[in-house]
């Protein structure tokens, strides 16, 4: 079985870099290196980019990266049907590679050996009174405006054709543990999956790849974690300030139950900022809920099950 430690980036291919660089520096990223065929962008964690922006004729989705746990986990990748051998990555923190390729005919990257940057600063969580514990005592809360910082890449949500062949490679071939199934009818009949990382008894995001039915196959968003709540809301405010073109949000999802906020980048792609996710080790259970409208959040503006999984970006956001 590959071991994997972490989703590790994601890139996608646009055709105007200068305005997908702009909007992913308001979006909360930080350019690492530039290229004339490609920008790296991370977050304020020690990985060297969690990004990447390719150019190209039109927009598309080019790949998911994973890191692994030891360089072994690519010799045993490089073996599997349809793998590549092992290669050099010429971004920045070099470290190898192997292209896999799931059933959709998707790129999925698995990487080991990239030299980690220095941590960019990060505003400190803010300290919340609660109506029975109040921990700030004499000071104020005066968080500066901008961009939410970004953390890491946390997830990825995938529609696919054929939900059952999707879920079985992404858990046999990846090793990912099903935290929770969207159901029709009964617990044999999934159509949604939300799936994380095998850490044995160590805690992880309670999804790091989403599947769902789809009519056909795509990638729906990526998402990137930030510090807290104010930074998920001056986040919102700064991109509405620049007139960038909000999807839905900012609410809270019932499984994973992540404080959401969902973007269209100027490519069409959904991107998304989360905080306050679930997480869990392999003891928690799968656990089965009923697809509906109510199985998308807690509270927030407006949303149907169809139309967020149809993610149609040139719209305008429902009526909250």
């Amino acid at each position: 079985m590959i071991q994997l430690k972490d989703i590790h980036h994601v890139m996608y291919r646009h055709p105007d870099l200068q305005v997908i660089e702009r909007f992913l520096i308001d979006f909360g990223l930080v350019v690492t290196q530039r290229c004339e065929q490609r920008i790296y962008l991370r977050g304020t964690g020690a990985q060297p980019y969690v990004y990447i922006a390719e150019q190209a004729d039109e927009p598309a989705f080019g790949a998911i990266a994973f890191a692994v746990q030891q360089r072994q986990d690519l010799e045993r990748a490089s073996e599997l049907a349809g793998a590549s051998a092992v290669y050099r990555l010429n971004g920045p923190g070099g470290g190898e590679a192997v292209s896999l390729t799931d059933p959709a005919g998707r790129r999925i990257d698995l990487v080991h050996g990239l030299a980690p940057l220095p941590a960019l600063p990060l505003r400190a969580a803010l300290t919340h009174n609660s109506a029975l514990d109040k921990r700030r005592l004499g000071t104020a809360q005066r968080p500066a405006k901008g961009p939410a910082q970004v953390l890491r890449i946390g997830h990825v949500a995938i529609g696919v054709a054929d939900f059952k062949q999707a879920l079985k490679w992404y858990t046999e071939v990846l090793g990912l543990l099903p935290s929770d199934l969207i159901i029709e009818g009964s617990k044999d009949n999934p159509v949604a999956a939300f799936l994380r990382i095998n850490r044995g008894a160590d805690w992880t995001d309670h999804h790091t790849i989403a599947l769902f039915q789809a009519p056909q196959d795509r990638v729906h968003h990526a998402s990137f974690e930030v510090q807290d709540f104010d930074a998920q809301c001056l986040g919102h405010q700064w991109l509405e300030e620049r007139c960038q073109v909000p999807f839905w949000g900012v609410g809270r999802h019932l499984l994973g139950s992540q404080i959401f906020d969902y973007w269209s980048d100027p490519s069409g792609n959904l991107i998304e900022h989360f905080t306050d996710g679930d997480l869990c080790n392999e003891s928690t259970p799968t656990q089965y809920t009923a697809s509906c409208d109510s199985s998308l959040y807690q509270w927030g503006p407006q949303m149907t099950l169809e139309y967020f999984l149809g993610g149609r970006t040139t719209l305008k956001r429902p009526n909250r």
